[in-house]
């Protein structure tokens, strides 16, 4: 029997080992105008109950031990949400935490007011992004920034060629307020024929002597290309960002951006037929000559939504012209800064279907009053955003009122924010119109007055004898037929 009894303790230990998640990461914590920033601890395990325990090792304030935090998941994603006394270096502190988790990653927030101290915890980086949006690494031996390439590294018969025609440098020109390096694209020329200057987290191909020609053109194929020159795409963003510059001796000429994501089998651009791989492209452009100037291109992804295609990869073009074999010899495209983003903004939250009553985006919590016990399931929300998602988690306070936390949650986890309501039972006896602690014929008077004059301090729940949701004569009849009967 001991021996029994030994080896259920073992299975439940590693039962409950198997449901812990360690994530280590960088946190910033922001205390009195002060900043703190350190490489930490969190792991979040879950409890025998199904509720959670998170462990945050935070400078300043130590080891934080959060229990009983609830939590909800869709999709991959779980999400914690919770307010605890919590014991710190500083004593005992009331401290909101705000996690949410995907494929071993984690991003928190987490407060305490009575410390006048917010913390962030990250471990998402950039994953979400695209590698060297900065422009910052150089380290390719073509000279080429790093994960991005121009005609050094082209394929094609005419590759060594056009490598001698058109370049794709570093540059220290940057936008106002930045500082590093970007990316410059000059175009060409050889006799009369203009090659663009152009850069590609794919690979250029340079197969024809005729700008032209759709063997010269940009691809990219999750099946032929190194990681090098392929890109994955872990969720659909929203919009595409970036700082340009254009500079070119026509103000007729235009440069171009060209965003698109696909499934991650062959596409090439320019196209040379139909391709149905596509599950999405950037809007915008062509881009104008003039100093930096900050884009931002929302993507489209109703225009190929027969495609079927998923979003598995994202290629990603600038040209110093739109046309091929268009513009002049000295075009320059310089590039900097991008930046995908993932949206998950509320634009209504709900109860039974009506929204909620003071509602406003801004606004994260609420305080409302309901004659039952509420039920998850009545509670919902609309948000914005392609890869966004809906999370709901509730638990019942020490007071008997209960916390409802409704969460919307970006594909990059990041921006996130939860909205909190509050939500006390009333206590009341049905009937009891005034609100005297009995139900009698002076509740009937103060009824009728109330439907008579349309105004008047009633218990609107109470009121309610027939639960129809309305005030009415109805109920009226109801509770002098209870009156008289008794029951």
């Amino acid at each position: 029997m001991k021996n029994s009894i030994l080896t259920l303790l073992l299975a439940l230990t590693t039962v409950l080992a198997l449901n812990a998640e360690t994530f280590t990461g960088n946190i910033v914590v922001n205390r009195n105008g002060q900043t703190y920033n350190s490489v930490v601890t969190v792991t979040a395990t879950q409890q025998a109950d199904g509720l959670n325990t998170l462990v945050l090792q935070v400078p300043l304030f130590g080891t934080m031990t959060m229990t009983d935090v609830p939590s909800s998941y869709r999709r991959g994603v779980t999400v914690y949400s919770a307010v605890r006394d919590v014991n710190t270096n500083f004593g005992v502190m009331t401290t909101t935490v705000f996690a949410r988790t995907y494929d071993g990653m984690m991003a928190a927030n987490v407060a305490i007011p009575a410390q006048n101290a917010t913390m962030w915890f990250n471990t998402v980086g950039d994953y979400f992004q695209l590698p060297n949006s900065d422009m910052e690494s150089w380290t390719n031996a073509y000279g080429e920034p790093d994960r991005w390439h121009g005609f050094k590294t082209a394929t094609g018969t005419y590759a060594g060629m056009s490598s001698g025609l058109v370049s794709l440098e570093q540059s220290d020109d940057v936008r106002e307020g930045a500082t590093g390096h970007s990316a410059v694209m000059t175009a060409g020329s050889v006799l009369t024929a203009i090659a663009n200057g152009t850069m590609t987290n794919g690979r250029l191909n340079a197969g024809s002597p005729f700008a032209t020609s759709t063997a010269n053109h940009a691809e990219m194929d999750m099946a032929n290309g190194t990681d090098d020159f392929y890109m994955p795409l872990h969720a659909k963003p929203d919009k595409f960002n970036v700082w340009l510059k254009y500079t070119n001796s026509n103000s007729n000429h235009k440069a171009s951006v060209s965003v698109k994501t696909f499934d991650g089998t062959y596409y090439q651009e320019p196209t040379d037929k139909t391709y149905t791989n596509l599950s999405g492209s950037i809007v915008g452009g062509p881009i104008p000559a003039g100093d930096w100037t900050f884009y931002s291109f929302p993507f489209d992804y109703a225009s190929y939504a027969a495609n079927g295609a998923a979003s598995d990869a994202i290629f990603v073009t600038f040209s110093t012209n739109g046309t091929p074999g268009q513009g002049n010899k000295g075009d320059q495209l310089f590039v900097d800064d991008m930046e995908l983003v993932y949206l998950a903004e509320m634009t209504d939250l709900r109860y039974q279907h009506v929204t909620i009553e003071g509602w406003n985006p801004a606004v994260t919590e609420y305080n409302i009053q309901m004659a039952n016990v509420p039920n998850l399931d009545d509670f919902d929300a609309t948000v914005t955003g392609e890869s966004a998602l809906v999370l709901k988690s509730m638990e019942q306070n020490a007071d008997g009122t209960y916390r409802i936390a409704i969460s919307a949650i970006p594909a990059d986890l990041q921006a996130a924010t939860c909205y909190i309501i509050n939500v006390t039972v009333a206590s009341f006896i049905k009937g009891d119109v005034n609100n005297d602690g009995a139900v009698n014929i002076s509740d009937v008077t103060v009824l009728i007055d109330y439907l008579l004059k349309g105004s008047g301090e009633i218990n609107m729940q109470a009121a309610d004898f027939d639960n129809s949701g309305s005030i009415n004569i109805s109920d009226v009849t109801d509770l002098i037929d209870y009156l008289l009967s008794g029951h």
